[in-house]
């Protein structure tokens, strides 16, 4: 990590443009955005998101602003030792000068020894010599002069020393927060679920109960859950993102294992019942009453539409009302509250089913709860021990090839 880095991200953090930065800083959008991209990996932090509307800090990147630009500014301060006509921040901007040698720098410094500093800190005295020259030539300045006892700093020096040891205890905030991060993802085993309609759902007591015993017998080996959409889910899988994910659905890509774990019947819901009046059918209730519905990417989505087609004529699809919200929670408000129906496995409204109407739909809409996972070593030592914590979940027993690729 070289100190011209710190003060591109700090450009780019405040400018919200990696062109922008590159056009202050003189320096190619190319070079500015390797910047960017040196930073996040060393840091294992993503600065930034890019979408349609541009460029926006992450909420990392927020937090760590005011650190980069304290870097930024302690960079441009030694930019400012060597006399140059070139605008202090362009050859900030170029300074290839790295963290480990300035933190050699101040072992340096600090010894008045070249070769005591080269022993404490497992270095060869003339790699670290050379270190120290090229030092010397990027900032344009003098570090040190020789005398009988060593080494002494000059007026330059000791104005580098200042800015560099705080640098580096900037740095270490900075790195040490990446370090855990980086140990923690070393240990963690990240397990993707579907979205929840709430706390009454039998998959939602299903993760509390793996979430519960998987920290009680390995607490040094922490789970993270994470809820989203299947088609995100798999992504995540496929990415590596994630070790095993929950779907509900047992349609999976080829390569990944999988095995169906329950099944549940699906079930139109609509606000809870007044009084003992028959509930309407299906049809009736597709066509009448407004529908709360998670993007196209989700499973349940897919059922739905796949309902629609199955008992709708197409003049009367073009007359169903719907909303569109990747929140359970906002859809079960808009079904509870707003006379909004949705569409449930049975499962996910567990003892609650009775206190609304619902239309139970055929066993043809049944939906699959499936768990997914890579083959490799790390994920089958994962899902073993899910299968082992969920035994008393799972109502589904293993097909053959299911059981051939389950651990």
């Amino acid at each position: 990590m070289n100190l011209a880095t710190l003060l591109i991200a700090h450009r780019v953090l405040t400018l919200g443009s990696v062109r922008h930065a590159a056009r202050l800083l003189g320096r190619p959008p190319s070079t500015v955005s390797a910047a960017m991209r040196r930073l996040q990996a060393e840091i294992a932090i993503p600065l930034v998101a890019t979408s349609s509307d541009g460029m926006q800090s992450t909420l990392e990147g927020q937090r760590l602003a005011r650190e980069l630009a304290n870097a930024a500014n302690l960079v441009l301060r030694l930019a400012r030792l060597g006399k140059t006509s070139s605008p202090p921040e362009h050859r900030a901007a170029r300074l290839s000068t790295s963290i480990s040698t300035l933190q050699r720098f101040i072992a340096v410094a600090r010894t008045g020894s070249i070769r005591s500093a080269a022993r404490e800190i497992s270095m060869g005295q003339p790699q670290l010599t050379r270190q120290l020259k090229t030092m010397e030539r990027d900032l344009g300045i003098p570090l040190f002069r020789r005398d009988a006892r060593g080494i002494v700093l000059v007026r330059e020096g000791r104005s580098a020393l200042v800015h560099a040891e705080a640098l580096a205890r900037i740095w270490s905030r900075i790195s040490r927060h990446a370090e855990r991060r980086f140990r923690k993802s070393l240990i963690e085993a990240r397990f993707g679920s579907i979205i929840q309609f709430g706390r009454e759902s039998k998959i939602a007591e299903a993760l509390a109960v793996l979430a519960a015993e998987w920290h009680r017998r390995t607490p040094d080996n922490p789970l993270f859950i994470y809820s989203t959409i299947s088609e995100e889910l798999l992504t995540g899988l496929q990415s590596r993102a994630l070790d095993a994910i929950l779907l509900d659905t047992h349609s999976v890509p080829a390569g990944l294992n999988h095995r169906v774990i329950a099944r549940s019947k699906m079930m139109l819901v609509r606000h809870p019942r007044a009084g003992r009046q028959p509930v309407p059918d299906a049809r009736t209730l597709l066509l009448t009453t407004p529908a709360a519905l998670l993007s196209v990417k989700s499973s349940l989505r897919q059922k739905f539409v796949a309902l629609v087609e199955d008992v709708l004529s197409e003049s009367e699809r073009e007359r169903i009302s719907f909303v569109e919200v990747d929140s359970m929670p906002v859809v079960a408000n808009l079904v509870r509250d707003h006379g909004y129906l949705t569409l449930l496995p049975e499962h996910s409204l567990g003892v609650l089913a009775s206190t609304f109407e619902c239309v139970v739909l055929p066993p043809k809409y049944d939906v699959h709860f499936t768990i997914a996972w890579h083959p490799s070593p790390s994920s089958e030592k994962i899902v073993k021990q899910v299968f082992d914590i969920l035994k008393d979940f799972i109502d589904e027993p293993a097909s053959r090839a299911e059981r051939n690729v389950r651990t």
